[in-house]
């Protein structure tokens, strides 16, 4: 045996080897992808409840707000004709002026209206 069959033969039993540990390195590779793949299908299945749930909710917040929005517009509205009926009323600011001689009439009707109502509050807390 010569020396270079000897080389030739250590050779041999390293590449041997080396494929050998190739092997069962992609096999522990394989086995990590695996597991990696089993943890992902894990995190979507627990992850797609939580979206339906959110996607639920802001469904409902939609609806809230969308009725939120309606009822404020029948706020604006309400406010709105109480505006113009206010309005019509300021026409009445004719017979506070002093050459209207309802004037002192008013003053005199408020003026009892007030004590009225004092004198209720007061026979009520009595």
């Amino acid at each position: 045996m010569t020396l270079i069959e000897g080389f030739l033969i250590l050779l041999i039993l390293s590449a041997s080897v080396l494929c050998i540990y190739l092997i069962i390195t992609l096999k522990k590779i394989i086995h990590e992808a695996e597991a990696i793949r089993k943890d992902v299908h894990n995190l979507v299945e627990k992850t797609l409840p939580v979206l339906d749930s959110f996607n639920e909710i802001s469904q409902r917040a939609n609806r809230v707000v969308s009725e939120v929005e309606n009822y404020w517009d029948e706020i604006d509205l309400s406010i709105k004709n109480l505006k113009n009926k206010v309005s019509d009323f300021t026409s009445f600011k004719t017979f506070r002026n002093e050459d209207n001689p309802a004037g002192n009439l008013i003053m005199n009707l408020r003026a009892f209206i007030k004590g009225l109502y004092t004198f209720w509050q007061t026979y009520k807390h009595n």
